[in-house]
């Protein structure tokens, strides 16, 4: 990787200051479109702001219930019927106030009427990990604490992404200067996109908003295991404790840990010593003692890593187990979507096995992974021309950055490595949901469908957010130095993340104004 000589002049303390900016702009970025879009939207927030009642009353789920009285206590008054109805649903084709703004008999008929409609809904999403439902129940109570309630108790839940995603620059900060120190363009480049990347998910109480912060400290872990120098067993503690996270915050992980066992595996099946390590050969009688140091010094930490995964996630595995029927408990979520396994001969028949299929499954899976998937209206809060811009560059972007490891120019071991993991992690992650997508018959589901068979929902693979920005901002910066114009692949990030960031104004500008948000109450 190209070292340019523009990176002298940010001094570390610069630089540092640069990155809080950016981490402070990202907050900042949230938290107004938190603010801006009332409760609740129909990814499931509804679902999931039940799980983080029920966490902070001390009542673990244990079977797929209707949603609680405590959760509808909540939801009847304070849901916005603009997600999915339209204004000429309503007498004088307006939306109403909001029922936390009305009192009297007429409201109280509205509010019942609307409670069994809400009463009637399954939580699905009860098997999920525990982890965030966990930290979000001591959240609310903490904002109980100093004395918020109604509506502002909401919204405080959802300002809990304000935190995690500046934490999330960081980490995609700490992980770029890992794999390349004086690499300006990808040090600043990746941060960048992690602040403004138009992801709405992070407006909303869901499970997937934790999922990148833990697999971007599970990378960064990892990168310390593909160091020459044997692993530490503070390192080994660290690891499994990031596994056990990244499993216990949402199970649509699994193809990420996946890629960082295997990378963690093979990193300890390689030789202890090189042969670069001694000026001249060195004697068995020399080498033998350190040999044996150094495969104890990483048997110690692979014990250490097994040891604080496997406790927590075994023990949550038979939780599951035993109270929805199966270790994930996906079979009886499943069979409530109305899901049927089709018979594996059947798998060769999707449309995604075309050139067209593919590329449905490819540009809806990237769009969705861009920004999101809340709709207004009952229609996406989208723009056509964003999403095919997100679609091709990042098939062009990743594809250059696959073509720059493959030719290793300017890149040493450890940074191919590195970035070869981040590719396999993305990629792990897109086959995963195309395995979903072939092997099963979504009956009368809504999306997917049997219409439209692609399970493509990119919100799920938030976890690979670092290593898609690592991937996507590496990949951009070889295409701009095969086309002589290395220098300026700074620039051109910036402008298109302000154009990205325009686009998400404009696209989500209908939500401040309605009367249920934040801003009016």
């Amino acid at each position: 990787m190209q070292k340019f000589g523009g990176s002298a002049a940010f001094t570390n303390r610069k630089e540092r200051t640069l990155i809080l900016v950016l981490c402070l702009a990202a907050a900042l970025r949230i938290f107004i479109f938190c603010a801006a879009f009332p409760f609740f939207t129909e990814v499931d927030e509804d679902l999931h702001f039940d799980l983080v009642m029920r966490y902070s009353l001390g009542r673990v789920p244990r079977t797929f219930d209707l949603l609680s009285k405590e959760s509808l206590d909540w939801i009847v008054p304070y849901a916005s019927p603009e997600f999915i109805q339209t204004p000429d649903q309503f007498p004088e084709g307006k939306f109403p106030p909001p029922l936390w703004k009305q009192s009297g008999a007429e409201a109280e008929e509205v509010m019942a009427v609307t409670r069994a409609g809400w009463s009637t809904e399954i939580n699905f999403e009860s098997s999920q990990p525990p982890l965030y439902y966990s930290l979000e129940a001591v959240w609310l109570r903490l904002g109980q604490r100093i004395g918020l309630t109604g509506i502002e108790s909401l919204y405080w839940i959802r300002f809990l992404n304000v935190p995690l995603i500046a934490l999330l620059v960081w980490l995609g900060y700490v992980a770029a200067r890992t794999i390349e120190p004086e690499h300006l363009e990808l040090r600043i480049g990746v941060p960048l996109l992690l602040a403004f990347i138009p992801q709405d998910v992070f407006y909303s109480v869901n499970n997937d908003v934790l999922s990148p912060v833990c697999v971007g400290a599970l990378f960064l872990c990892v990168l310390r295991w593909l160091r020459p120098e044997p692993p530490a067993l503070w390192l080994g503690i660290c690891t499994g404790l990031a596994i056990a996270a990244t499993y216990l915050t949402k199970l649509a992980n699994l193809p990420l840990l996946s890629v960082a066992l295997i990378a963690i595996v093979a990193t300890c099946s390689r030789p202890a010593l090189s042969g670069r390590i001694f000026a001249r050969p060195p004697s068995a009688a020399t080498t033998a003692p350190i040999t044996r140091q150094k495969s104890s010094g990483r048997l110690a930490a692979f014990a250490a890593l097994v040891l604080c995964a496997a406790i927590p996630i075994g023990a949550w595995m038979m939780w599951t187990k035993y109270n929805f029927g199966g270790v994930t408990g996906s079979t009886t979520k499943i069979a409530l979507l109305g899901w049927t396994r089709k018979p594996l001969a059947d798998w060769w028949h999707h449309p995604i096995f075309t050139p067209r299929g593919l590329w449905v499954f490819w540009s809806d899976l990237l769009a969705t992974f861009w920004r999101g998937e809340i709709k207004w209206l009952n229609e996406p809060l989208r723009s056509r021309i964003a999403d095919g811009f997100y679609a091709i560059s990042s098939l062009l972007f990743l594809c250059a950055a696959l073509a720059g490891m493959r030719k290793r120019a300017g890149l040493s071991g450890f940074q191919r490595r590195a970035l070869a993991i981040a590719g396999l992690s993305f990629l792990a992650a897109v086959g995963f949901f195309a395995l979903l997508s072939i092997q099963f018959d979504f009956g009368s589901c809504v999306n997917p469908s049997r219409e439209h068979p692609y399970f493509a929902s990119g919100r799920l693979m938030s976890g690979a957010l670092i290593p898609f920005a690592l991937l996507y901002v590496y990949g951009l910066e070889r295409l701009c130095r095969s086309l002589g114009a290395g220098r300026l692949s700074l620039l051109v990030l910036i402008v298109i993340m302000a154009l990205v960031t325009a686009s998400e104004i404009i696209v989500n500008r209908v939500a401040f104004a309605s009367e249920h948000n934040w801003f009016h109450l």
